[in-house]
Formats: structure tokens, C-alpha cells, sequence
């Protein structure tokens, strides 16, 4: 069986939100694992194409679910809202 074969999974939103956060605490604090991180990063990706919601939350929400790989959403994540989420992410926005 071909390792690159692809598995496909249905979860409940709450389930996936608790996978997500449990491969972020590996991420954070275990041993670095690229494959781990991608994996994060698909969920991440897929979780969010599930949501819904309003202001910066719809629009990535439909950039999700327009992609059809996580390369794509993240291209247009960055190419459409780049600049609004670095002026998020800056440490002259986070609480101290």
C-alpha cells in the first residue's frame, strides 16, 4: 500500500478542535517533528473550512473551503489577509 495514499476522516467540530489543540501541545513541547506540524497545519486548515462566522473569521473560513490543498489556502490566506494578520501577530499587539 502506497504510503502517500490518502485517508479521509469525519470528525465532529469539537472533536477536531481537541485533536488540534493535543498536536499543538506535542508541537510545543515534545521533540520537533515536521510531520507532526503538517499535520497540525491540515487540520488547522481543514477545522477552519468547517466554520462559520463573521468578519476575519468568515473570510478565512471561505479561503478554506475554496482550497483544495492546505498550499493553496495558505497562499491565499497570505496573499489576502498577509498584512492584517502580521499587524495581529505582532508583539506590539499582544497582551503583555
Amino acid at each position: 500500500m502506497p504510503e502517500d495514499r490518502p485517508v479521509r476522516l469525519e470528525l465532529p467540530l469539537e472533536e477536531a478542535e481537541a485533536v488540534h489543540a493535543a498536536l499543538e501541545d506535542l508541537i510545543e513541547t515534545g521533540t520537533p517533528n515536521p510531520n507532526l506540524h503538517h499535520t497540525q497545519r491540515i487540520l488547522a486548515w481543514r477545522i477552519l473550512a468547517a466554520k462559520t462566522g463573521t468578519g476575519l473569521t468568515a473570510r478565512l473560513a471561505e479561503l478554506a473551503r475554496r482550497a483544495g490543498t492546505l498550499e493553496q489556502y495558505e497562499t491565499a490566506r497570505d496573499d489576502e489577509l498577509g498584512p492584517i494578520l502580521d499587524g495581529l501577530e505582532s508583539a506590539e499587539n499582544r497582551d503583555p
